[in-house]
C-alpha cells in the first residue's frame, strides 16, 4: 500500500505527527491529507451537510484516484474549531467512524486521538465491511 487518507483538523500542530504515525504505523509512503476545522463535530453533527460532503468527496479521490485502503479520522486536545474536550470529542469520532466506514465499506477505518503533548493514540479500528 502506497497511500493512506486522513480526515485532520486543519490545526497545524496535529499534522506532522499523525504523517509520520500513519507512514510508520502503515508503512505508507504517502498521506493524503483532508483537512477543516474541527472534524469529527461536523461528520458526527451534520453528516448529511456540505462540509460532511465535501470531506467525504475528498476522501473518494483518495480511495479511487490513489487506491488509499485505510482512512484515518483525527480529533485532538486543544482544538479550537472543536472546544468539546477528549470524552465529547471520542464521542463525535466513534460517530465519525461510523459515517466514513458506511461510505467506504471497502476500507479500514482508523480513529486517531492526539493529546495535548501531541502524541498520537489510537481509538479504534474497524476493519473493512466489504470486499
Amino acid at each position: 500500500m502506497d497511500f493512506c487518507a486522513v480526515v485532520n483538523c486543519m490545526d497545524g500542530r496535529v499534522q506532522l505527527p499523525v504523517i509520520h504515525y500513519l507512514m510508520d504505523r502503515l508503512g505508507v509512503s504517502y498521506v493524503d491529507s483532508i483537512t477543516e476545522p474541527g472534524p469529527v463535530k461536523t461528520l458526527s453533527e451534520d453528516p448529511n451537510g456540505p462540509t460532511s460532503e465535501s470531506m467525504l468527496r475528498r476522501v473518494a479521490v483518495s480511495t479511487e484516484g490513489h487506491g488509499s485502503t485505510v482512512v484515518a479520522v483525527v480529533s485532538h486536545a486543544d482544538c479550537a474549531g472543536n472546544p468539546a474536550g477528549e470524552q465529547g470529542q471520542r464521542v463525535q469520532l466513534s460517530k465519525s467512524l461510523d459515517l466514513v466506514g458506511r461510505r467506504f465499506p471497502q476500507v479500514a477505518v482508523l480513529g486517531l486521538w492526539v493529546d495535548d503533548a501531541w502524541t498520537v493514540h489510537e481509538a479504534e479500528l474497524r476493519e473493512p465491511t466489504s470486499g
